[in-house]
């Protein structure tokens, strides 16, 4: 089977990823965000409004849509990526401080959309932001 190359955007982040291989390997990256790419969550298979959010009949039930896993099925989707609204969030986040007496730190937004980070340097982030240690 001859492999051949595709462009496509990261389900994830939405960035252009160019020239890759397929068939995907199971540990096949995004090299911005590091998100799996041979998931659910990339696949033109994926529906949420479905049950188990796939359409392909066949394929077994994978319970983290946005990990990478071993589906027989996966087909790339070139444009799995969707913009997340998240208007109504952050003005959640503001009513929750502003009922607490707190400030909203202006650097979620500003985070969001520079270069994205692992969960575990958010976590860590988090802890030296709380603790003073900076």
């Amino acid at each position: 089977m001859a492999s051949r190359s595709i462009d496509m955007q990261c389900w994830k982040c939405g960035k252009e990823l160019k020239h890759l291989l397929l068939p995907f390997s199971r540990y096949e990256e995004c090299n911005y965000c590091k998100a799996d790419l041979h998931a659910c969550v990339a696949c033109k298979h994926y529906d949420p409004n479905v049950s188990d959010g796939c359409r392909e009949d066949r394929a077994d039930f994978i319970l983290d849509k946005d990990k990478a896993n071993f589906c027989d099925y996966f087909k790339v989707n070139t444009k799995a990526y969707k913009k997340q609204d998240n208007a109504e969030a952050k003005a959640a986040r503001a009513k929750l401080a502003e009922l607490f007496g707190e400030e909203l730190p202006e650097e979620d937004a500003e985070e969001e959309a520079s270069t994205p980070q692992s969960e575990a340097d958010r976590a860590l982030a988090e802890l030296k932001r709380l603790f003073g240690d900076d």
